[in-house]
């Protein structure tokens, strides 16, 4: 805990995280620092902040850390003044084979790109023991302007909108053989034995969003099929990371999917519109996209 914020959490709270705010985030940006305090207000409250510091304040992890199996990617950010250089230098040193990566970056953009890049390396390693060969056609939804929504419909009325979205696709992919994967809060993943069964699902997808009533749902969907790695119920590897890319290179209401996915469904009746080559980040070589073509059929 930040020397002297404990005076100060048992006088004021808000102060209290508005100036933590400042802190941890080390940017001059009055704005940005107000949405975290909002942000970090509405995930805990005084009374938990209290329990969580006397919990935490007196422990220390540094004598089992080397006992750390798992591939360990060790992040300090230069902007960042409650994390100081020194001791992310002494994790990464005690943790074996940890990575250390130093960053500048006042908002922390670019971590989840790093986060991806880490897990992909590091996965062919240590996941030797996993089932791979079968394969699969892996489906990706994403709820285009889910932030926004919830901004201006609020925390209840905007989490009935989600709901609503959970439960329509849910009974698509049970109507159509689909398997839930894991849902990311705003979109899904899933996964089918058949490539036919994927593209109805995803047709079935898009007219049940645009048939419903109410708050508008606009959805995007990716899909590609090849081998990925199963473990633990779980889908891993270049078939799964291409099929999520494919999903964010969609607008809201498209179904993109790769060449393979077109060509395995050939004769199936369904509507193709080529759109070109795509060079997804992290990929070599380009693999041509398809828009099917669900409106009016």
């Amino acid at each position: 805990m930040y020397k002297g914020s404990r005076a100060l959490l048992d006088i004021d709270w808000d102060l209290y995280v508005e100036t933590l705010a400042k802190v941890m985030i080390g940017v001059d940006d009055p704005e940005y620092v107000r949405r975290w305090a909002d942000h970090y207000r509405a995930s805990i409250d005084r009374e938990a902040q209290l329990a969580q510091d006397a919990a935490v304040n007196d422990w220390d992890a540094t004598a089992v850390i080397g006992d750390i199996e798992a591939p360990t990617l060790v992040l300090n950010n230069q902007n960042s003044a409650g994390s100081p250089l020194a001791d992310a230098q002494a994790l990464a040193t005690g943790i074996p084979d940890a990575r250390l990566t130093v960053i500048d970056d006042p908002v922390y953009s670019v971590v989840p790109s790093l986060i991806e890049e880490f897990v992909l390396q590091s996965a062919p390693a240590h996941r030797q023991d996993a089932r791979e060969g079968a394969v699969r056609t892996v489906l990706f939804t994403d709820l285009v302007g889910h932030t926004a929504m919830m901004s201006r419909l609020g925390d209840d009325r905007g989490r009935d909108v989600l709901r609503e979205h959970e439960r329509i696709t849910r009974e698509v992919l049970k109507a159509n053989g689909g398997t839930e994967v894991k849902t990311m809060g705003d979109g899904f993943m899933a996964s089918f034995g058949s490539v036919t069964k994927a593209v109805e699902c995803a047709v079935a997808l898009q007219r049940a969003f645009a048939d419903r009533e109410g708050e508008p749902l606009s959805v995007r969907v990716g899909i590609n099929a090849g081998e990925p790695i199963e473990e633990e119920g779980d889908l891993f590897g270049a078939t799964v990371i291409l099929a999520s890319r494919i999903a964010a290179k969609a607008d809201g209401g498209e179904i993109l999917v790769a060449n393979t996915v077109r060509e395995l469904t050939a004769g199936k009746g369904f509507l193709f519109a080529d759109r070109g080559d795509f060079v997804a980040k992290g990929f070599e070589e380009p693999v041509r996209l398809y828009e099917v073509s669900w409106r009016g059929q």
